[in-house]
């Protein structure tokens, strides 16, 4: 796998995923949203692939499955999840570190994901 070391390209492809794609609670899950990133279980089989239309139901299958959120289509996050209350540090450090767990090696992902959670932890916090 190839890691982009250049700062610039890196920034813009992130800010292009986060442009194209918003985070939702699973519970707020309504038919006929659009997937925007593939859903994995607790060991990393992937449950639901990038692409799926969903339905309520779906959303509550995934709770069972102890799936929290998921990405679909669209351009902004949920103000439910992104200025979720009650969130731990902890917490946020363990989801994370389970999403970089496969580039944290990599300097400059080590840079972003210090990132992200300085931004979600003072997120949280207001």
């Amino acid at each position: 796998m190839h890691y982009y070391t250049n700062k610039c390209i890196t920034y813009n492809i992130l800010i292009q995923i986060v442009i194209s794609m918003k985070r939702i609670l699973v519970e707020n899950i309504t038919d006929k949203m659009v997937l925007a990133k593939e859903v994995c279980g607790t060991s990393g089989s992937v449950l639901l692939g990038k692409g799926t239309i969903l339905t309520a139901s779906m959303g509550h299958r995934l709770k069972n499955w102890g799936v929290l959120s998921v990405h679909v289509d669209g351009e902004e996050e949920s103000p439910q999840l992104s200025g979720a209350a009650g969130v731990s540090p902890e917490e946020v450090r363990n989801a994370l570190e389970a999403k970089f767990s496969r580039v944290i090696g990599n300097e400059t992902m080590k840079k972003i994901f210090a990132a992200v959670y300085k931004f979600k932890i003072q997120h949280n916090s207001r």
